[in-house]
């Protein structure tokens, strides 16, 4: 992408030349655009009045073009949209529209543009717009082919805001920045993820078809709405009557360009006939347009190959243009010079020339590596010669590698001129060689200057025997045979590739800076040993010899020699995706090392429950902090990242997995905190299987290679859980790749039982419950709420009495209103939902019989008083003594007169002589 700032001179002269194609473009298409059904031909709007033509129309099968409304005002779009518009298969273009200020108002819901047809290289061009605020392109999707320029204004905003690259990969874009004095300072704020944040205004955020950030639709939709995903913005296959399908009606043909579904009729409206099942404009190559009756249809045609004038090729329009050539009567010129896939357009329109006239010329095109492209190219006659000498010259070509292929070689005829190749610095000689035998005059040295071709490094190869021996994972000895002399140097370079290369590694690139190099010091001994030491396990490296001999300036090198060292110990596997699918579900998708992908035989996949310490949870007192409960962090549940460069590519279309939760999904950058982190290496034993209430608590996997995505179900709602997953080669196993998910939550699971209640009519209410058997995460917190004397119908504009305690009780006793009936129910507060509740439950006052209470008191009360008069009777009776003195002794009949008493009175006090003679 090019963001220029300065003087837009290129931009200038593309534009005038544009238009003068535009011009042409006019007058050529002077017949109004024909529309049956929504579908329209092109489109050439440069009067007001015509910019009605647009007006039903859903799609343009052709270009649409609006320029020179140079009088136009604001005032002028107010009441103008196009809404319908969803595609143009050409290329669009809206020039010097002064009183556009939007063209997202005018074209509120274009999401395509094919790009079938290009204007020089492009599929969108918005130039010279004074009055231009924004693009506003919301809802535009994709661009397949071309590129975009955009070069508003003085006040047009969000050019740079959009990622062009995603709407239109594997272009050139040129795209202008604001003036100074525009106050443009708007900040997207669309996600979190700077990948994805990009926005058309600051109201509407760019979509995306790829990438964590993608819609989720219909498998038939190419892009859809939010809010329902099978509302397709655009269909992913063919399109009937607005709706997606896989394959046409039987009653139905194929119009080519936007893969619409359409009947025969409407295919005679938009000026085509039908072919082979589909609606066409012309017949394709080998095919000739026959008309019988009304009817025009193609045939097989023998000989009826296309005769093309000079082409001058310097475009992907002008390649485009070249599609049915199969003679060039003229000159064949190809100058391309660095537009994006230009080898694969030239490979795909200029297969079918077969014969040139005149000369060819092909220059400075950096994007150009080989003529193979002409594939079957089989004369080139020189009727005309360019400088009346040369009919074939090749200059300037930087990464130009190789010529003809080998069988056209073989074939070609050239029948008069030379050729000349000079300022190809990667280009041998050896190539070049080849060609030289076929022109009937040979290239003197000016035509092949000595040193001006294949200069940027060795062409020339020598043979020294180059072997190596790999010892272990980082270490191998290269051996060769070299002369005895010593003034001839030895350097041997070598470089780490990738497996999956398919670039062939030349000798030439041994001199680029990111080979290591290694002098090798004269030495009698044959063969030479130099040892390689800091080798990758795992890796394939390219090896070459370079021979210098100072006293003739002569180099040569040897070809290269591939090796790989053996694997060791694997590196870890890196989770790309680990996406909570569902509230027991979760998916895991990992990429392995490059180097290492070959080896890998299985995986070990380790799961854990975290389990949070309900002591923890019970220091924080969420009654009091109810409002500081976390709101739930949606990117907890996805876990997306970016694998480093040395790793497998990331799926970040989503591969199916995201498609059931994207919200909150980001692309993290990585980074392996393994490099800052000691004692990263130690791994603890494999977990035995075990689950709590019959969900997972621990688990252990055993996954056999290749499959690097998996599926764990039976998990606890909203709990985090922690992956270990490991790479083995046979029984050795890296170390484990660690990332921890949080699973979906589950509703209306955690509604605690209610299980006994009872109310008093002093208002003394007593409630127990059972917690939810399965909650999602820890119980915070339980609430009670009370309703004293109320009707279901009156809750909805009252409050009921609320009582609050931790997440370990079961059990409240409460005082209430004084109430005959209450209605009463509990709420859960867990990490998922703030308030689940049970249903109400109903309770009655236990009512007391006071008349009953009272008998029964009175009657217990008399009873308890009678028995305790007559215990008491009986006690005083039994131990009452008289003060009379008996005057008959009734023991004195059994007592021995002569023994004195068993017990005096003297055994217990002492006794005293009271002197009665002195008291006178």
């Amino acid at each position: 992408m090019d963001i220029l700032n300065k003087s837009p001179i290129y931009i200038n002269r593309l534009i005038f030349f544009a238009i003068g194609l535009l011009s042409c473009y006019g007058e050529l298409h002077i017949e109004a655009p024909r529309e049956y059904h929504g579908i329209c031909t092109s489109i050439f709007v440069n009067r007001m009045a015509n910019i009605k033509k647009i007006q039903n129309c859903t799609v343009v099968v052709g270009d649409l073009i609006i320029t020179l409304l140079e009088r136009t005002k604001p005032k002028d779009f107010r009441d103008i949209s196009f809404p319908s518009l969803k595609e143009v298969t050409g290329f669009m273009v809206v020039y010097r529209v002064s009183g556009l200020e939007s063209l997202g108002d005018l074209f509120p819901n274009l999401a395509r543009i094919r790009g079938n047809t290009l204007l020089y290289n492009y599929a969108l061009i918005v130039y010279d717009m004074p009055r231009l605020r924004e693009i506003g392109f919301y809802n535009l999707l994709k661009i397949d082919r071309g590129g975009v320029i955009i070069w508003g204004g003085k006040l047009t905003c969000f050019i740079d805001s959009i990622d062009w690259n995603v709407i239109a990969p594997r272009s050139r874009h040129v795209l202008s920045i604001p003036d100074k004095g525009t106050r443009c300072m708007f900040v997207c704020t669309c996600t979190r993820n700077a990948a994805s944040n990009r926005c058309w205004n600051n109201k509407k955020c760019q979509r995306f078809l790829e990438g964590p950030d993608a819609e989720v639709c219909d498998v038939n939709c190419f892009g859809c709405r939010k809010t329902n995903p099978k509302s397709c913005t655009l269909c992913r296959n063919y399109t009937i009557n607005n709706t997606c399908v896989n394959h046409c009606p039987n009653n139905t043909i194929i119009l080519t360009e936007s893969n619409y579904c359409v009947t025969v009729d409407e295919c005679k409206h938009l000026n085509r006939f039908e072919f082979n099942n589909t609606c066409v404009e012309k017949c394709p190559y080998n095919y000739e347009m026959v008309t019988i009756g009304r009817n025009t249809s193609c045939k097989p045609c023998v000989n009826c190959d296309k005769t093309c004038k000079s082409l001058i090729i310097q475009t992907l329009a002008s390649i485009q243009a070249t599609e049915k050539c199969v003679y060039v009567n003229g000159s064949l010129t190809i100058h391309v010079r660095s537009v994006p896939g230009a080898m694969d357009e030239l490979r795909y329109y200029l297969k079918n020339i077969k014969e040139v006239s005149g000369y060819i010329l092909i220059y400075g095109s950096i994007s150009v590596t080989s003529l193979d492209f002409l594939s079957s190219l089989q004369s080139i006659k020189g009727n005309t010669l360019l400088n009346g000498k040369y009919s074939l010259v090749v200059y300037d070509m930087q990464n130009l590698q190789m010529l003809f292929s080998d069988e056209v070689t073989k074939k070609l005829k050239i029948n008069e001129g030379s050729m000349r190749f000079y300022r190809n610095p990667i280009l041998c000689m050896s190539q070049i060689e080849k060609l030289k035998p076929l022109f009937p005059v040979a290239p003197n040295e000016i035509d092949l200057p000595q040193g001006l071709n294949g200069y940027s490094g060795g062409c020339k190869e020598v043979n020294l025997g180059l072997k190596i021996k790999v010892k272990n994972q980082t270490f191998a000895v290269a051996t060769f045979d070299g002369e005895s002399a010593t003034d001839v140097f030895y350097t041997i370079s070598y470089i780490e590739i990738p497996h999956d290369t398919k670039v062939p590694i030349v000798p030439e690139a041994c001199s680029e800076s990111e080979w290591n190099a290694i002098s090798v010091s004269y030495s009698s001994n044959r063969p030479i040993e130099v040892p390689l030491y800091s080798l990758q396990p795992a890796s394939m490296y390219a090896v070459c010899i370079e021979k210098y001999e100072p006293s003739t300036r002569h180099l040569a090198r040897s070809a290269i020699v591939n090796f790989t060292t053996p694997p060791g110990k694997p590196e870890p596997p890196f989770i790309t995706e680990l996406v909570a699918s569902s509230s027991d579900v979760v998916v895991v998708r990992w990429v392995n090392h490059k180097n290492y992908e070959r080896h890998i035989t299985r995986y070990e996949l380790d799961v854990y429950l975290i389990e949070k310490n309900p002591s923890h949870i019970n220091t924080r007192d969420y009654c009091q902090n109810f409002n500081d409960i976390d709101e739930i962090d949606y990117s907890r549940h996805a876990k997306v990242m970016r694998p480093p460069r040395n790793y497998g590519k990331g799926c970040e279309s989503m591969c199916g997995i995201l498609s059931s939760f994207t919200f909150g999904a980001m692309v993290d950058e990585h980074f392996d905190i393994c490099n800052s982190i000691k004692g990263c290496e130690k791994e603890v034993d494999r977990p035995k299987n075990s689950n709590i209430k019959g969900l997972i608590k621990t688990l252990s996997l055993d996954i056999t290679a290749p499959r690097k995505v998996y599926q764990i179900g039976g998990l606890a709602p909203f709990r985090d859980y922690r992956f270990h997953l490991r790479a083995c080669i046979k029984d050795l196993c890296s170390r484990s790749a660690r990332e921890v998910v949080r699973t979906l939550r589950l509703e209306n699971i955690d509604i605690a039982s209610i299980t006994y209640i009872s109310a008093e009519e002093n208002g003394l209410i007593v409630v127990n419950w059972d917690p939810p058997l399965i909650s999602n995460g820890v119980i915070l917190s339980y609430t009670i709420e009370i309703y004293p004397d109320i009707k279901l119908n009156d809750m909805s504009h009252l409050l009921p009495q609320v009582w609050c305690v931790f997440g370990n009780e079961t059990s409240l006793t409460v005082k209430s209103h004084k109430a005959n009936i209450y209605l009463v129910r509990v709420c859960s507060t867990t990490l998922a939902y703030s308030y689940v509740c049970s249903n109400w439950t109903k309770v009655m006052v236990i009512q007391q019989n006071y008349l009953s209470i009272w008998i029964g008191g009175v009657v217990f009360g008399l009873l308890i008083c009678g028995i305790s008069i007559k215990i008491g009777w009986h006690w005083k009776r039994s131990t009452f003594k008289s003060d009379d003195i008996p005057l008959v002794d009734a023991t004195s009949a059994n007592r021995n007169e002569s023994e004195p008493p068993a017990i005096m009175m003297s055994d217990f006090m002492s006794l005293y002589s009271i002197d009665f003679g002195n008291s006178e």
